[in-house]
């Protein structure tokens, strides 16, 4: 009885670390884009639906009243690693000497301090015209309210 005991309390903590991480839900913070981008940063909210390994979701990218909103599709392929790739943009605000990139996203989600959780990393995109200038994104989970 004692062995089995042991045994659970050796191996539960590495059946607990081994698990996927949870991303499933609104993710809110913000996208950089390097110097010679259109804007230096832009607020950034990513919706994500998590079925095992396998993403779904819309990203919105926004700054003073300008939008868009993209359908995105991503998987978690590490312990703590995200893909994510922007299929199409779904809506957008017109603006002349604008066009909205199309992004994949190399993340990390982490665990702060303060015990908030985050995901960051960089992102690479294109346009019509060719490649966007890349950034950075830092987003933290939005802790859903009753």
């Amino acid at each position: 009885m004692r062995l089995l005991l042991l045994l659970s309390f050796l191996i539960l903590p590495i059946l607990a670390f081994a698990q996927k991480p949870d991303v499933d839900g609104l993710w809110r913070g913000k996208i950089t884009q390097n110097e010679g981008g259109f804007r230096s940063d832009y607020q950034f909210e990513i919706y994500l639906i998590q079925k095992g390994k396998k993403l779904t979701g819309r990203s919105y990218v926004y700054f003073e009243k300008a939008y868009a909103q993209m359908e995105l599709v991503g998987r978690v392929v590490g312990k703590n690693d995200i893909v994510i790739q922007e299929l199409k943009i779904v809506d957008f605000t017109e603006l002349d000497g604008l066009e909205w990139c199309i992004k994949t996203f190399k993340l990390e989600l982490i665990k702060t301090w303060s015990g908030y959780m985050q995901l960051e990393g960089d992102w690479a995109g294109a346009t019509s015209f060719g490649p966007c200038i890349p950034g950075k994104v830092i987003l933290k989970k939005v802790k859903p309210q009753a």
